[in-house]
Parts: structure tokens; C-alpha cells; sequence
């Protein structure tokens, strides 16, 4: 389940070497400066909220693209909210 995500503006993104291969709606512009968001699994949506697979515009999750995120965007699950990753402990 998606917890987190973080806006990006879309010129951030497209710096990734690979982003054209896994752009999956060229018809639709994408202007460097709209908001697109990065969730946490690393995909790449239009809107955080919509939950339709037509919103997805790169979802080609790679070493090389994870290793983007962290390094260069800087994406990271802010540490207050971290605690939302670590499973449950059960109560006995």
C-alpha cells in the first residue's frame, strides 16, 4: 500500500536517462513546470489522489532509477513518518 509521496516538478524527473522509455502517455503534454508526483514504491503519477492506472506516467522501477530518486531528487520518507513502514508489533 502507498503511504507516501513527494512532488516534483516534471524538468526534475525527466533528467532520469531512462524517463522516456517509461513515459507511457506521450500524447499528453507534459510541461516542465506542471507538478507530477513520486511515490514511494517509484512510480511517478499525475495526482496523488487519482487512483486510475491512466495517471501513472513511469513505473519502469529500476536500480538505476531508485538510485536517481535518493541521490540526485533527494526522495526519502521523512524519519516522522517512517514509522508508518515498520510492521506491527503484536500485542500479547
Amino acid at each position: 500500500m502507498k503511504k507516501y509521496c513527494k512532488a516534483y516538478y516534471a524538468h526534475q524527473i525527466k533528467q532520469f536517462s531512462g524517463w522516456s522509455e517509461g513515459y507511457r502517455h506521450p500524447e499528453q503534454d507534459l510541461d516542465d513546470n506542471d507538478v507530477i508526483y513520486l511515490w514511494d514504491d517509484f512510480t511517478v503519477v499525475r495526482s496523488p489522489i487519482a487512483s486510475s492506472t491512466e495517471q501513472v506516467l513511469f513505473d519502469d522501477v529500476t536500480p538505476q532509477w531508485q538510485q536517481f530518486c535518493r541521490e540526485i531528487l533527494q526522495f526519502n520518507i521523512p524519519q516522522d513518518l517512517r514509522y508508518a513502514y515498520t510492521p506491527a508489533e503484536s500485542s500479547q
